[in-house]
C-alpha cells in the first residue's frame, strides 16, 4: 500500500521522503505553494523534483490553519 498525505499525494522514499513537485502541480494552489517554497531544498530527480515531506506537511498544516504560508506577514 502506498503512503499519503496531505491532499492524497504519494510518499515516496529514498533516504528521505518526499512528494513530487508534479503531483503538488495537480492542486489548485499549485503557484501559492510555488512562491512559498522559494529558498528549500528539494530533491533533483530525472523530470521531477522531490519535495521533502517534512517541508511538505509543515506547509500543508499552516495552510489548512491559516491560509498563510511561512513568507507571509502576521
Amino acid at each position: 500500500m502506498i503512503e499519503k498525505t496531505y491532499f492524497g499525494l504519494s510518499v515516496y522514499r529514498n533516504k528521505e521522503k518526499y512528494v513530487l513537485e508534479s503531483d503538488i502541480k495537480s492542486l489548485p494552489f499549485y503557484a501559492f505553494w510555488k512562491e512559498s517554497a522559494r529558498g528549500t531544498t528539494c530533491l533533483l530527480l530525472d523530470g521531477d523534483n522531490g519535495i521533502y515531506l517534512h517541508d511538505w506537511e509543515n506547509f500543508c498544516k499552516l495552510f489548512i490553519e491559516t491560509g498563510k504560508d511561512r513568507l507571509m506577514n502576521e
